[in-house]
């Protein structure tokens, strides 16, 4: 209670009650972050997705892309033992699909070597532009060996998104004529399911897992 200068009375209300409101409502807020982002270890999507993948794996959908040569290509799954190391990429790229490409070549080097049943794929985002005849010259830009190394893109913009959103592939117009996406190398098993997702400079130790899931020599 206080005296004003007119000398009324006026009530100050106690603050407790509004501090318990915000007090239930940052602890509703903490609670479903926590739920979100898997107990606050994951913020970001990329994470989330990497967690997923790594705790459960995802399918690769069937899909229908092209290859370089202009021939129908789909994700070998007969259990034959390949294994796939995969990547998303757009052929006018100059960041980091260059990075990607440079991996995938010094990867492809050790395959060659080895002689296991790793294969490389690199998957378009930008169906519309890649064709047959685009992704045949990224290829020699990067000296891919086609018994080794396929390039490929979906036959269709549906075909694009209906892949990239099955694997949480994010590809965002960058307002200059490209996008941009997720740069990551994808770990695919004999069995068509995504099991590992690597940063691009990790590209060695995604080799390795991927070495080690195959079935021996081809």
């Amino acid at each position: 209670m206080t005296t004003g200068r007119t000398g009324a009375s006026v009530s100050v209300g106690h603050p407790t009650g509004t501090l318990i409101a915000c007090a239930v409502v940052l602890i509703g807020f903490l609670l479903a972050v926590a739920q979100l982002t898997g107990g606050l270890s994951t913020w970001t999507f990329e994470a989330r997705r990497r967690a997923l993948v790594e705790a459960e794996g995802l399918p690769w959908p069937a899909t229908r892309l092209v290859d370089s040569s202009g021939r129908p290509w789909s994700m070998p799954v007969d259990r034959s033992g390949t294994v796939m190391l995969v990547d998303f990429i757009y052929t006018r790229c100059a960041s980091v699909c260059q990075s990607l490409g440079t991996a995938f070549e010094q990867a492809q080097q050790q395959i060659d070597r080895d002689g296991s049943s790793v294969r490389l794929l690199s998957v378009s985002i930008d169906p519309l532009k890649d064709t047959p005849t685009a992704l045949a010259d990224h290829a020699r830009r990067h000296h891919a060996d086609a018994r080794l190394w396929t390039l490929a893109a979906p036959v269709s913009v549906d075909e694009d998104r209906r892949l990239r959103r099955a694997l949480g592939i994010v590809a965002i117009p960058d307002g200059v004529g490209g996008f941009a996406h997720n740069g990551a190398i994808h770990l695919v098993d004999a069995t068509g399911r995504v099991v590992g997702i690597f940063d691009t400079s990790d590209w060695a130790q995604a080799l390795a897992q991927a070495r080690a899931l195959a079935k021996g020599p081809r």
